[in-house]
């Protein structure tokens, strides 16, 4: 093979090894018992352990109120709870959360409130900095852009009893959202969160595999953030490295599925983008920090591998990224009459990177969503994930060559609000890379097409639209925010 067609085989074999790690996880849920539910705890006042609840702010005056106040009305007993919002805003946001630290104060509630002038480390900054003026047991986390049930301290600490389990070190629960039916965008953002959630989690759950900690809604016990070593901020994605030291320092961390805290969901294909890119930046930096410890570590073989697998994760993208720039060349090539020497089981390779899509369809069906909702936003979710493996590719590779962390860029919140009150951010030169590869892949399809190769033709539209249409949505808010500012 030459080096175009190494190059692809390569991309394909390795997306064919995701996908059957996919499919293992999907395997180990469907075949694992349904977990009984933990009997309820007789409620007495000296059951309730003593919990800070921090909120990490920056810059979110359109949901600053809402997370409080939802945060303020947990059936808690109030002696046992305190809020914490740890606010690095430099806007408005700080007056409202004075306002409403106040205000809730009346009612009754405590509430520490914690506005630090430098926004040094980021959220893992504000987090280690909260840790200091509390020696509560236990923390609870929520970022600005949920919205936390009144139970879910109860629930949590209480009637499920994961903590009785001393050497259980973290709590995460299921993300549910607010906005999932707003737009495709949202929905699309939905069904590929709900997969992590119903079928990662859970399957690493059920058979003792280490999880993640999302960031949000979760609970630590404060003797393991410190044992671990403490929220670091030599990445952007504080959360999974303090999952991950915790657990390879013996520490177990366990997913609650039934209890779901709602959340907002980015409403617009850019904010998206940017989040994503952030995650895939700070997930590589997570593996580059962390190979050696999970390497060493006394862990079983099988559960340092599922943690490599899932901080690889974003690599997807990468492949994705390499097959859409070399399936167009072999296509031309093919049609030319070009001799394209590719093995032959690489279409069975091929037929293997579409086994995920299953656990779509599973994910949905346990939540009792109907399949009608499932088949129509699927194509979309495959669209956006295609639409940004460039960005994401970028990033995962800055991330693995440069040792700087980056910068930790906010996802505006609309909250309530039709629009979010912040200025729109704006699209960077990758917008207009991707336009160029949805014709570059449009223009390949279309060959595929001409010679009713549809095997070939299929995932070249995918990549034609996925490019395509996050590269217009992009420019499309770029001219909108253009003529506002006229």
């Amino acid at each position: 093979m030459d080096l175009i067609a190494a190059l692809h085989a390569l991309a394909v074999c390795a997306l064919a090894l995701h996908a059957a790690y996919h499919a293992t996880l999907l395997f180990l849920l469907l075949r694992a018992p349904r977990a009984a539910s933990a009997p309820s705890s007789r409620l007495q006042a000296n059951t309730f352990p003593s919990v800070t609840v921090q909120v990490p702010l920056y810059n979110e005056r359109a949901v600053v109120e809402r997370i409080l106040c939802a945060v303020a009305a947990q059936e808690y007993p109030r002696d046992r709870f305190r809020i914490q919002v740890l606010d690095d805003s430099d806007d408005e946001t700080r007056t409202l959360a004075r306002q409403l630290a106040a205000q809730l104060r009346t009612q009754g509630v405590r509430v520490e409130l914690i506005q630090r002038s430098v926004r040094t480390g980021f959220k893992a900054g504000a987090l280690a900095e909260g840790l200091q003026h509390t020696d509560d047991e236990f923390l609870a986390i929520f970022d600005a852009d949920f919205v936390p049930p009144p139970d879910f301290l109860r629930r949590v600490l209480v009637e499920e009893a994961v903590f009785a389990d001393t050497r259980v070190g973290f709590v995460q629960t299921r993300w549910a959202f607010l906005n999932a039916e707003g737009s495709l965008v949202t929905h699309a953002q939905a069904l590929m969160l709900d997969v992590h959630f119903e079928i990662e989690q859970r399957a690493r759950a059920s058979v003792g595999l280490p999880i993640s900690f999302n960031g949000s809604a979760g609970v630590w016990r404060r003797a393991c953030i410190l044992d671990a070593g403490g929220w670091q901020a030599d990445t952007l994605t504080e959360d999974l490295d303090l999952g991950y030291r915790a657990q390879l320092r013996g520490w177990r961390g366990v997913y609650l599925p039934q209890v779901a805290v709602p959340s907002e969901l980015p409403a617009d294909v850019l904010s998206y983008k940017r989040q994503q890119a952030r995650w895939a930046r700070g997930t590589a930096q997570v593996l580059r920090k962390m190979l050696p410890q999970i390497t060493r570590s006394a862990l079983p073989w099988w559960h340092r591998l599922a943690v490599l697998f899932h901080l690889a994760g974003y690599f997807v993208h990468v492949w994705v990224a390499l097959t859409a720039f070399t399936a167009p060349l072999l296509m031309w090539r093919w049609v030319s009459g070009q001799d394209v020497a590719l093995p032959a089981w690489l279409g069975v390779m091929s037929t293997l990177c579409a086994v995920p899509l299953v656990s779509f369809v599973v994910a949905q069906r346990m939540q009792g969503k109907p399949w009608g909702a499932t088949l129509r936003a699927l194509p979309f979710a495959l669209m956006l994930g295609v639409g940004v493996s460039l960005s994401n590719t970028v990033a995962l590779t800055s991330a693995l060559f440069d040792g700087r962390t980056g910068v930790f860029d906010r996802t505006p919140k609309r909250g309530a609000l039709r629009r979010s009150p912040y200025a729109p951010q704006r699209a960077d030169w990758t917008a207009l890379v991707e336009l160029a590869l949805a014709g570059y892949t449009a223009w390949a399809a279309a060959l595929a097409l001409r010679r009713a190769d549809w095997f070939a033709a299929l995932p070249l539209v995918l990549y034609a639209l996925g490019f395509g249409a996050v590269a217009a949505d992009q420019l499309r808010s770029l001219a909108m925010s253009k003529m506002g500012e006229r």
